[in-house]
């Protein structure tokens, strides 16, 4: 197995499996790193499961199963929308106080929402959350870590939740980054979730504003995916190499850990012997 050295003091670990086995890593240890916007990918993978047993659908609306007024603006949001970032909603939106906001969901429900495009907002993935963890019948992070920690072997996790004691879909997740590479890796390989679910949230719903393409919080591109979160934390799915490259990071002046691992960490999976 090859050490990587921390050339780049921003990025705190890394990690490059290969069939299921690591072949490069900088020294792990059990430090739980911030996964931030990564949360969103894992809730995803655990709404798959819950749409795999006809517990919930993509055509569910806020409304419909949150039991929110009527006339609150996102009522009518469907499942799909939040899972795509086109509910309409287009500002932040209290995120900085989810901590101290007394009722974040009512804060969130009657937000005025304009267009349904795309627009990236923490919002959507955290009712998404509540709406998975209302069909689940327990709340997420326990759905979570039962089905998906549970069976990888991840006995290590923190979860982060609103003052009503949710879980927050959007964010909040902290895990060794070994562990974020064997849930990559679990996606294409390791038959954990339902097929049609990973082909549907891999598959192109939208468009950012800045040309990137989405699924259901999924990044894609031509040659891999992967799961993002704030200030350079990734997990990089390469299919066609059989392959998970996973960073966690502290990029807060400039994000680069896309670069980083095109550049430093993909081409370690060239040199591997057949």
């Amino acid at each position: 197995m090859k050490m990587l050295t921390r050339d780049y003091p921003e990025v705190l670990s890394a990690v490059v499996m290969h069939n299921g086995e690591i072949i490069a890593q900088t020294s792990q240890d059990d430090t739980l790193y911030p996964q931030y916007s990564i949360t969103k990918s894992i809730v995803s993978l655990a709404i798959g499961m819950l749409i795999a047993e006809n517990q919930l659908s993509l055509s569910a609306t806020v409304g419909e199963l949150l039991h929110t007024p009527e006339t609150a603006p996102l009522s009518s949001v469907t499942l799909e929308e939040l899972l795509t970032m086109r509910s309409g909603l287009n500002q932040e939106l209290l995120f900085a106080d989810r901590k101290t906001c007394p009722d974040y969901l009512n804060a969130c429900i009657t937000s005025e929402i304009g267009a349904k495009r795309f627009f990236y907002n923490n919002a959507n993935a955290y009712l998404a959350g509540l709406m998975a963890e209302k069909t689940a019948g327990c709340n997420l992070s326990e759905f979570i870590a039962e089905r998906i920690f549970k069976p990888l072997g991840i006995d290590a996790y923190e979860f982060e939740y609103d003052t009503e004691g949710h879980f927050f879909g959007a964010s909040g997740l902290k895990l060794r980054t070994v562990d974020l590479a064997k849930i990559g890796y679990s996606m294409t390989y390791g038959g954990l979730y339902p097929v049609e679910w990973i082909n549907e949230a891999l598959r192109p719903h939208t468009v950012s504003r800045d040309g990137r393409t989405y699924g259901y919080y999924f990044w894609l591109h031509p040659d891999y995916y992967y799961m993002s979160g704030k200030w350079g934390q990734r997990c990089t799915i390469v299919p066609a190499q059989n392959a998970v490259i996973c960073v966690n990071s502290e990029m807060k002046e400039q994000d680069y850990a896309n670069e980083y691992i095109r550049e430093k960490l993909m081409p370690i999976l060239y040199t591997i012997k057949a």
